[in-house]
């Protein structure tokens, strides 16, 4: 039911969500392959900003462990020497990892997949999928698939609130970052999402009257 979806408020760690690579299956095999497949795709700057502010910022007042050690000080070593781990464990707060140290920690390629592409995560030249949906019509895009699989009664609302605690949208907040980054550092991280872009017909000017709309929204799903 739709009561049901609207729980899941963490896939990653619900018992009740069991990944393909987990019961030996693919979407290319049967009898997964005649599975109703749909994928969702974000603005790849958006998504990046989204990651960073989740996963490298204060969510709730506090630090990801995981994410710090794996991925936030290597990030923080490369800008500020290898006194950074020092530093930030007597004084978090004071020493998360800058948006530029995040942009340059991808261009170092320190990558998770929260932030990685979307083409390498999902496939989309390989997986025939039956919708197409993008996270910037989440509301509009997940009732959809919602009623081809037969799940009618009360409509879900998408939640597309971070929890980092910053008062701006991810949109707002992604014009402001990337309008202070150099060009190179646009460029550079263009080149890393360029086939998200190249596929998903997003412009990768944040200062259009469009960002962080895709332009192939009504194609696609025609």
């Amino acid at each position: 039911t739709r009561e049901d979806v609207n729980s899941l408020k963490n896939v990653h760690n619900n018992k009740a969500v069991k990944p393909l690579n987990r019961v030996g299956g693919s979407p290319l095999i049967r009898p997964y392959n005649t599975y109703y497949k749909f994928v969702v795709f974000r603005h790849p700057f958006t998504r990046m900003v989204s990651a960073w502010r989740n996963k490298l910022q204060l969510v709730e007042g506090v630090t990801n462990k995981y994410f710090y050690k794996n991925y936030g000080i290597p990030m923080i070593k490369l800008s500020r020497g290898v006194k950074a781990e020092l530093e930030f464990y007597k004084d978090k707060e004071a020493n998360l990892v800058t948006f530029p140290e995040f942009v340059r920690g991808i261009k170092h390629g320190i990558v998770d997949r929260h932030w990685m592409p979307q083409t390498e995560i999902c496939q989309p030249c390989l997986v025939q999928y039956d919708f197409v949906g993008f996270f910037e019509y989440l509301d509009s895009d997940t009732n959809y698939i919602l009623d081809q699989v037969g799940i009618e009664d009360d409509v879900v609302r998408a939640d597309k609130v971070s929890k980092a605690g910053l008062k701006l949208s991810t949109a707002q907040f992604t014009i402001q970052l990337f309008n202070a980054l150099s060009p190179e550092d646009v460029d550079a991280i263009y080149e890393f999402y360029k086939k998200d872009f190249l596929l998903f017909g997003y412009d990768k000017d944040v200062n259009s009257p469009h960002f962080p709309f895709p332009s192939i929204h009504t194609i696609v799903n025609s």
